[in-house]
Order: structure tokens, then sequence, then C-alpha cells
């Protein structure tokens, strides 16, 4: 393995990524009255389940060290969602401590980003250096039991997906100034904004797709009953741009509909109701640190909606048993929802989706009474990977030459470079300001009186 890595990765690279450390926090105490042989067991299989936590998110462990780990996110291999998954995997660390050890033991985490140097690992050392990394073993000691401490860069990077505790100056040696960092609370559900800060939003040759996802949920509502539609187009092209435009029309409507998003993940293992999960933890208004046995009294008469959080069934449970429980709860849970007002489901990355989700989104449309809409996005291979979904399709095409100059103008105004204009016609309409906009996500953001907020797409 070691010589398919050098083999595969250039002597030194420069490589923008995301770093963990993670250590565990009371191992001394903890095995102070215990049998040697049962604490190295129940250590084992915790480290064990760090690399899969990691490994399935797509991370590199770096190596161990004591009761520390280290994992890098990007470095070798890149997403466009790095810093996510790094903080998802910080998420599902204390979570996994939790189900092991209860409250005996606990873990500092430290999360940042930014460019490192990757190159050929040496024997106890890291392939992954750089003033990232020590500022990251920073955080990680600077952290509480049980926190995890997120530097300013990773923050920038995941905005809106997270939410964080207050800005802070933590301590740092050969850091004059310390370092900006805040503590990661939960993973949030909410629709958020995709592109970065740095510009005012501006919505602009969408107005037709618009009016027809509004009459879609104007018809929904007089008919009273379901409906599913899937905005389609490429990464980058303003799906989510468009649907956070339909959500602000939403939420002015009187009386206001019910709202809930969820995503679907390109990665992890478990997650084919992720993101039903998520509807889930908005709705019911429930944290990261909600134990699992907290969880299983809360939905113990429903247990499909226990399965979709992540919660297994019991050993002798029958697969289809469990389909059914979930299918079913869902459509009591939604079919409720909707006596009460019109609700609008909306899933995000449905490409990324397992085939049981998809069918699950099904038998909720077919059997819901009620004004459901169920929207859903997607890129244009939902057909290749999903042939069997079905419903009304939004297709998102590149902007238009004339409505990408109002939207360049709107950001830099009518006295914008003239080579800036012209790069849009061979990017297919998608203005050169994004390309580096989606560089300058990646720094750290100082913000400054009057700045403005960059939201492209």
């Amino acid at each position: 393995m070691a010589a398919e890595r050098e083999l595969a990765m250039p002597a030194e690279e420069r490589k923008l990524a995301t770093v963990i450390f993670a250590d565990l926090v009371g191992s001394t105490e903890f095995a102070g009255d215990q049998d040697p042989e049962r604490v190295r067991a129940l250590l084992d299989r915790f480290y064990d389940s760090m690399v899969a936590e990691i490994e399935r998110a797509g991370g590199t462990v770096e190596k161990f060290a004591g009761d520390a780990v280290m994992a890098a996110f990007g470095a070798p291999a890149a997403h466009e969602d790095d810093a996510e998954r790094a903080l998802h995997v910080a998420l599902a660390m204390q979570r996994r401590l939790g189900e092991l050890f209860g409250d005996r033991l606990a873990l500092r985490i430290g999360v940042n980003t930014g460019d490192v140097v990757v190159g050929a690992p040496r024997e106890g050392s890291s392939f992954v250096t750089g003033d990232t990394v020590n500022v990251c073993a920073r955080l990680e000691q600077a952290a509480s039991p049980g926190e995890v401490l997120v530097g300013e860069r990773t923050v920038a990077a995941v905005r809106g997906a997270f939410e964080f505790g207050e800005p802070q100056t933590v301590e740092a040696k050969g850091k004059p100034g310390g370092v900006a960092c805040r503590t990661l609370v939960r993973a949030l559900s909410l629709m958020r904004p995709r592109g970065v800060g740095g510009l005012d939003p501006v919505f602009v040759g969408r107005e037709r797709e618009l009016e027809t996802l509004r009459a879609t949920f104007a018809r929904v509502v007089e008919d009273a009953r379901p409906g599913v539609t899937t905005v389609v187009g490429d990464a980058g092209v303003g799906k989510t741009r468009l649907l956070r435009e339909l959500w602000q029309w939403l939420s002015d409507r009187s009386p206001q509909p019910l709202l809930r998003t969820g995503r679907c993940l390109s990665y992890g293992e478990g997650i084919t109701y992720w993101p039903l999960g998520e509807v889930l933890r908005e709705h019911f208004r429930i944290l990261e640190s909600e134990a699992p046995a907290s969880l299983a009294a809360r939905f113990a008469d429903r247990e499909g909606l226990a399965f979709s959080l992540g919660l297994r069934p019991s050993g002798d449970m029958h697969p289809l048993i469990v389909r059914g429980r979930i299918h079913g709860a869902w459509v009591d849970l939604l079919q409720t929802l909707v006596r009460e007002r019109p609700a609008v489901l909306l899933i995000e990355d449905l490409h990324w989706a397992e085939p049981e989700l998809c069918s699950l989104l099904q038998v909720v449309v077919e059997r819901v009474d009620g004004p459901l809409l169920v929207l859903t996005t997607a890129r244009p291979e939902i057909g290749d990977r999903h042939p069997e979904w079905t419903g009304e399709v939004v297709r998102l095409e590149a902007l238009r030459p004339e409505s990408t100059d109002e939207l360049i103008t709107a950001h830099l105004g009518s006295d914008c470079p003239g080579a800036i204009r012209a790069d849009r016609g061979a990017r297919r309409g998608e203005p050169v300001l994004r390309r580096g906009a989606d560089r300058d996500a990646r720094r750290p953001r100082r913000d400054r009186p009057g700045e403005r907020q960059l939201e492209i797409r």
C-alpha cells in the first residue's frame, strides 16, 4: 500500500485539504481499574470504528499517535465537499464514542482547512505537512473534552451547512494573535446557499422556471393531491439558487406551507434514508448529542421514523418488515402534517440517492392524501441511475448571454472589463467571476463593514 501511494503521488505536491486531529481524553483513568486486555480490546474497537468513519467519508487516516488520530480530506484524493465531509466525520466520531463508552471517555477534536504539502510518507510521520496541520493540532489541544473546534477557513467553506458557536480566539504557539475558531454545534438540514460569500445574491434568467414551480405548488394546493417535480441541471448551473428563490416565495404565502429539506450524500455507509433523517432532525429539533436510547424512546410508537434516523432494528426483524414500517411511518407522518397545512418536502442531490429512498418517495406521493409537493434536485445522470424515477421535470440550461451580462453588471458594474464578458461565451454562459469566487471561498474571510455577499449560482 505504501509503495502504491508513493508511485501514485509526486514527491511533493501542494493541495487544499481539511485536517482533523482527534484525541481521546480520560483513557488513563478509564484503564486504571479495568482488565488491561479488556481495555485494549475496547480501544481497538474504537480506533477501528474511527478508521471506518474516516474512510467511508473519503478521508485518509494519516497516523495514530498515542490516543490521537490524524486524518486528511482532500489529500491525496480531493472532493468538492471535503470540509463538509470532515465535519460530518467529527460528529460521527463523537456519536460512536458515546455508543461504545457512554460518558466515561471523551474526544477533543480540531478541524482546519488550508494549503498543505503532500509528499511521500516517512516512518512515523505524516505525508501531509504545513501550517494548516500545525494549527489543527493547536485547535485540538485547546478544545475541551467533547468539543470540536473549527478553524475559520473551514467555517467559511461550509457556511450554512453546520451550526457553530460564537467566534473565539485560542492561544497557539507561534501565533501572536492566536487562532480564530468556532465550536461545532450540529449539522443543519435547512436549505443553504451554495456558492461563496462576497456579493449580494442576484436572481436572473430563471423567471420562467420559477413561475413553473410556483404554478406547480398552486396546483397541488388547489387539487389537494401530492405532486413530484425534479429540477435537473449540471453542477453549478443554478438549481439551489432557483429553489432558494422559490423557498422565499413560499415563506411569504398565507397560510405558510410547512417547508422541510434534506440532502443525499455521495459517501458513507447506512445513508439510504439520510435526507429523511435530516428532515426529522429539523422537524423534531433533534440535537446531534441526543443519545440513541433517547431517540428510541421518543419514537417508540413510530419505529419506522427511528430506523430513518439510523437506529438499528432488532436482529430478528426481517428486512421487508423494516422497509414496510419505514414506509408506513412516513406516510402516516406526512398525512398528519398535510391535514394542518400544505407541505413541501425538498430532497437535494437525488442523483446520489439509493433506490430504496426513491421507492419510499414514490410510495409517499401515491398514498398521502393532501397538498404535498415533493421537490428534488438532480444532475442529468439521474436518468441513468434511477430510470424508474417519475414526475414533472424542470430542466436548467446554462444562462443565456444576455442574462449572464446582466449578472456580471449587477456584481461588477457596467464598466466591467470586456475580457470577463467575452470569457462567458466560452463557458456556456457562466461568468468567469465564479471561478475566482470558488477560489476565494476557500480562503479565510475577513468581515468588513459593508462587505457584500456573493452567490452567483
